[in-house]
């Protein structure tokens, strides 16, 4: 008798072991130190990242495990937002700090790879990572709007402090210049 559950059926079934598994992942780009401390603390008051990594990821999952492509996937970019916002202002290059979504990609073969091979579930597995690949291309972008208001932010804190020195040296400001561009 032929399997007739999909690769999304144990994907919905094994959430949980491949949000575990997912999470173990992104915490393991981080110091030691700073992981065991997210890992450990669940309160969404001292512990705000762990938070909205949680609620990122499980949201990702859930649309993921949903079976639709990105372009079906209502919401997603908030979720997504979630994580890489943080990510985004941390000591990481752009390659690192957006890599948190192919972790996925090697949680759920991890996860999964027995059920696949079994069940010669390879074209669904593909399909899905290529969803994946999709929402890393969302991701990019979320982190370079991220990181180009970060840069307009540093840039309007230097022209506030020229103009501050400007005006304890005595010397007319052009701050009303700096508004116009």
């Amino acid at each position: 008798m032929q399997n007739t559950l999909t690769l999304i059926d144990y994907f919905q079934q094994e959430k949980k072991v491949i949000f575990d598994q997912w999470f173990d992942l992104i915490m393991a780009t981080y110091s030691e130190l700073t992981a065991q401390l997210w890992k450990t603390n669940n309160d969404p008051f001292t512990n705000p990242v762990r938070y909205h990594f949680e609620i990122g990821m499980h949201g990702i999952l859930n649309a993921l495990a949903g079976g639709n492509s990105v372009q079906e996937m209502k919401g997603i970019a908030p979720l997504l937002d979630e994580i890489v916002r943080i990510r985004a202002i941390q000591d990481f290059t752009p390659s690192q700090a957006t890599s948190f979504i192919y972790l996925l990609k090697k949680a759920i073969r991890e996860s999964l790879w027995m059920i696949i091979k079994e069940n010669n579930l390879f074209k669904e597995l593909f399909v899905l990572e290529s969803n994946i690949d999709c929402i890393a291309q969302k991701i990019f972008d979320i982190y370079s709007a991220c990181r180009e208001k970060i840069f307009d932010l540093r840039i309007d804190q230097i022209k506030k402090q020229y103009d501050r020195l400007l005006l304890r040296a005595n010397i007319p400001s052009p701050g009303a210049m700096w508004h116009l561009s």
